[in-house]
């Protein structure tokens, strides 16, 4: 049977005083020597409940045939709004016509 050889060939590994003289000659990085500091906290954006969360903190899924989704889709591009503005409106305008 045949013996397999690799094709890749291996660098020889780096003498360590090859190593020590090329860091020697980068110097010390400048990142390392600032003091560290605090990172500043995030700035929460303010949505329509008054700054305290999110503006859409709950989230619906729906199912839709795919005639549906095509018309939502397009009502979408022509109208320039996402498909979510979209039903949200159409939700809210549900709830108004039941009395909720």
């Amino acid at each position: 049977m045949v013996e397999k050889r690799s094709r890749i060939t291996r660098k020889p590994a780096p003498k360590p005083e090859a190593v020590e003289g090329f860091l020697e000659q980068l110097g010390t990085d400048p990142e390392s020597t600032q003091p560290k500091t605090a990172p500043a906290p995030p700035v929460a954006a303010k949505g329509e409940d008054g700054g305290k969360g999110k503006a859409f903190p709950h989230r619906l899924s729906a199912d839709f045939t795919t005639e549906q989704y095509k018309r939502l889709k397009r009502a979408g591009f022509e109208t320039d709004q996402p498909m979510t503005t979209i039903v949200r409106e159409a939700v809210e305008d549900w709830l108004k016509a039941r009395g909720y």
